[in-house]
C-alpha cells in the first residue's frame, strides 16, 4: 500500500516542543493546506485521489484512519494522536477516511500536493466508514 507513516520526533525545552511536520519530504509545490475540527465520531474522507497525494497530521485528539489500496484491496489502520506526532502520507489511489475516535475534539491538519479544482476536483467516493 502505498502510505508512508512518519512518528515525528520531537525538539523540547523548557516552554514545550515543536514536532518539523514536513522538512525533507515537502513536496515541490502545495496545492493547499486545511485545518479542520471534528466533533467526536465524526468520519471526514470516505474517498480516494487519482493523483492527489495527502499529508494528515493529528495537532489534538485521537483519531483512527482506515486505509484501503485500491488496487490490491489491501486494508490497513492506523491510530493517531496529537499526543504522539505521526505524519501519515496517502499516495493517489488508496482510499482514507479519519474518525474521531477519542471523547474529546480532533483538530487535524491536511497539506495537499494540488489545490481543489471544482472543474477536476479529483476526489471519488469510496465508503470505508459509515458518516455519522
Amino acid at each position: 500500500m502505498n502510505v508512508e507513516v512518519k512518528q515525528l520526533p520531537l525538539i523540547a525545552d523548557d516552554r514545550g516542543w515543536l514536532a518539523e511536520i514536513l522538512k525533507n519530504q515537502c513536496p515541490d509545490s502545495i496545492g493547499q493546506i486545511h485545518f479542520s475540527f471534528s466533533k467526536q465520531g465524526v468520519a471526514r474522507g470516505n474517498h480516494y485521489h487519482k493523483h492527489r497525494i495527502e499529508w494528515l497530521f493529528v495537532t489534538s485528539g485521537t483519531g483512527t484512519i482506515y486505509l484501503q489500496d485500491n488496487a490490491t484491496a489491501e486494508k490497513k489502520e492506523l491510530a493517531v494522536s496529537g499526543s504522539c506526532p505521526t505524519l501519515v502520507k496517502i499516495c493517489p489511489n488508496v482510499s482514507h477516511v479519519i474518525v474521531n475516535s477519542g471523547s474529546e475534539p480532533m483538530y487535524l491538519l491536511v497539506v495537499a500536493s494540488e489545490k481543489h479544482s471544482a472543474e477536476d476536483p479529483d476526489t471519488y467516493h469510496k465508503q470505508l466508514y459509515p458518516v455519522l
